[in-house]
């Protein structure tokens, strides 16, 4: 089965509508509703005094109308009055500043009555509906870490503690953090402050920690709110929603806490990448668990209200986006939400039901697909198979946005842009981790993968020795798991790997107006740095932004740099290691050099895109033995299916239709 639904908001409407709404869900062909997510003032409106009578009388109407409940603790906001319990309750910015009220999420999650609070909600709900058979799931908060870091002295003191755990005394604590610079050795344990607004650069290795310490902060609400739920019902499945490639939680630590993963994905429809960022969105959830079908717990149906400029979906898109969704692994669509507030800071955010009412085309659209996805009898062992994986590790991540490098814009864009071109060259692509079993992949791509330990090396390694190609990029392995810079020069334990040694970072500027030669008399003689063309066997590759000085020790250069200030060093280094092989690049390539050396790396380690050959616009998608094509485009398409054949002899292309999906059995494996 396939869950379709959306987040529902009762306490925002009045009984006639209620009972409207109940009746269009059925129609709608809704069969999974989130109640309570931002609940906790109807739910206890007075300390210590629940009231769940209207929630009996909810989950009763919905399991009549056959729509099972995913229900939520309803701890992500505070009612009004925990405020008079704590007069501390409001989270504190980095600049000391404690946040006011009147938003969701403005708590600290280190206040002793907010934990207190949170938990004895989630016990009453969990002692009355954890067994009820009409709660299918449990949602815990929400969004964890959306809101702002709080940098109070509760939350410092958590700090010490976890760092304690972690180091044990203060001369490991100061050796990991390299206090001796800038004579920031700390003499006791309460010298240790978060990484607060200061005078100059932060230390880069207490930010490390510091977010280290924060997911785990607010992994240790969630766990505890589950392990409530599940003291009642071991077979409760609680998880929380994820926000994609969210940079603030390790959503792999998080995941193996979960018993689903679910994600909140919102792709701009005005980007014409959208599409290329919802299915990294969902590549990454599938990959977070372990390629077990997941949840799109959000998305929008129309509109979202946060952005700048909040153009809706265009016609189909909705359908479009959310049948790509189940192509790469999920088990279910909801929708944020189900019908469109009246007042509040979501007023114009789009829903299933529209301030119109259930009327117009983007009504017809959401009840069309609740249809098709009643009959799309998906099941948990369909899946998408991937050979080639990303390396994403969010301590690598940390390290890089806390480290002052040499370019610190857009810290996880190269991870982005190789997704990217796999999606464009219709390659199936999984995330690891760095604790993954890499052996069911030919391909592995480290890209900018800032943080390199020893043993994440030597696990590296065994993949290469064992047959697999591994391809690194530009600013990979530069620092160790403390922050401490690799010596010897870069990419530290790769280096033998790959034959390489990187012996300085060349970041580039972006054009700007140049003087006037003749004019400027020196100035106008004078260019920016230039590293030089690049020429590989692959041709001319176009480059910006970054390069890098590698000399190659063992490797063989497969692209050089010519006629600049780098003329001579290589661009792109191989080396055999094992059965397999690893290729560096020292250069960030532009998108059509990209796609054509990530499609050649692919070739020639066996690696073929799911339908070759794929008309502009069409994306092709294998889940078990359905093929999913799915037309982005405005012009209607014919697919040949080439090596792949239909359950259907007869069916050897498809034809489909602008923002269209169509869906074809296949032969089984």
């Amino acid at each position: 089965m396939i869950w379709y639904g959306c987040d529902y908001n009762p306490e925002q409407w009045d009984a006639a509508t209620v009972e409207q709404d109940v009746r269009l869900m059925a129609e709608a062909g809704v069969n999974l509703v989130t109640l309570a997510v931002f609940a906790w003032a109807e739910l206890e409106p007075r300390p210590e005094q629940f009231e769940l009578a209207w929630l009996d009388d909810l989950i009763g109407r919905l399991d009549d109308a056959g729509i099972a409940v995913d229900l939520a603790t309803g701890t992500a906001s505070t009612p009004t009055w925990l405020g008079d319990l704590d007069d501390d309750l409001g989270s504190v910015d980095r600049w000391g500043r404690r946040r006011a009220g009147g938003a969701r999420g403005h708590h600290c999650p280190s206040s002793p009555a907010y934990q207190l609070a949170a938990l004895r909600l989630t016990a009453a709900l969990a002692e009355r509906y954890a067994n009820d058979p009409r709660v299918v799931m449990w949602h815990s908060g929400n969004e964890y870490g959306g809101p702002e870091a709080c940098y109070c002295e509760r939350c410092g003191a958590g700090f010490i503690v976890w760092l304690k755990r972690r180091y044990d005394d203060l001369d490991a604590l100061n050796a990991a953090w390299g206090t001796a610079f800038w004579s920031l050795r700390l003499g006791r344990w309460e010298h240790v402050e978060p990484p607060r607004a200061t005078s100059d650069l932060h230390n880069p290795a207490q930010a490390l920690d510091w977010n280290r310490f924060r997911s785990d902060l607010l992994l240790e609400q969630f766990t505890a709110e589950r392990d409530l739920i599940k003291a009642v019902n071991p077979d409760a499945r609680v998880m929380t929603n994820f926000m994609g490639l969210f940079p603030e939680l390790d959503y792999w630590s998080w995941a193996r806490e979960e018993d689903l993963v679910t994600d909140d994905t919102y792709p701009d429809p005005n980007d014409p990448r959208g599409a290329q960022d919802n299915a990294l969105h969902l590549d990454l959830m599938r990959s977070l668990g372990e390629g077990k079908p997941f949840l799109v717990l959000e998305q929008a149906v129309g509109a979202v209200q946060w952005r700048d400029l909040n153009t809706p979906k265009r016609p189909g898109q909705f359908r479009l986006w959310s049948l790509q969704a189940v192509a790469r692994g999920a088990q279910g669509v909801c929708q944020f939400q189900w019908r469109a507030s009246v007042r509040g800071a979501e007023t114009f955010h789009s829903a299933m039901v529209g301030h119109a009412g259930p009327t117009g085309p983007r009504w017809d659209e959401v009840v069309r697909l609740g249809a098709e996805l009643e009959t799309l009898d998906l099941t948990n062992d369909e899946r998408v198979h991937a050979d080639v994986a990303i390396l994403l590790d969010w301590n690598s991540s940390w390290a890089r946005r806390a480290a002052h490098t040499p370019d610190d814009a857009a810290p996880d864009a190269e991870l982005r842009r190789w997704h990217a071109a796999f999606f464009e060259l219709g390659i199936p692509t999984d995330f690891v981790s760095v604790d993954s079993d890499l052996s069911g992949y030919r391909v592995l791509v480290l890209p900018s993968h800032f943080l390199v330990s020893r043993a994440t090396a030597e696990r590296i390694e065994r993949f290469v020795d064992q047959g697999g190609h591994v391809v690194g990029t530009y600013l990979t392995g530069v620092v160790d798991d403390t922050q401490g810079v690799h010596a010897g020069g870069y990419p530290g334990p790769l280096g033998e790997l790959f034959g390489v040694r990187v012996l300085e970072h060349w970041p580039l500027p972006t054009a700007t107006a140049s003087p006037v030669p003749g004019v400027a008399r020196i100035s106008g003689a004078v260019r920016a740095p230039f590293p030089g063309p690049v020429e590989s066997h692959w041709g001319t590759l176009g480059y910006a932004r970054f390069a890098e000085l590698v000399e190659a020790r063992g490797g063989d250069a497969l692209a050089t740099f010519v006629d600049g200030d780098l003329a001579g060093a290589p661009a792109v280094v191989a080396r055999r290691h094992g059965a397999g092989r690893a290729t560096y690049l020292a250069v960030s390539l532009e998108e059509e050099s990209l796609l054509a050396v990530a499609g050649a790396l692919a070739a020639d380690a066996g690696v073929r895109p799911t339908v070759l050959d794929l008309p502009a616009g069409v994306e092709a998608v294998r889940r078990g033995d359905r093929l999913f094509l799915l037309n982005h485009g405005d012009e209607i398409r014919v697919v040949g299916l080439g090596t792949l054949s239909a359950a259907d002899p007869e069916v050897t292309e498809v034809r489909v239709g602008p923002r269209d999906v169509r869906v074809v059995g296949l032969v089984p494996h």
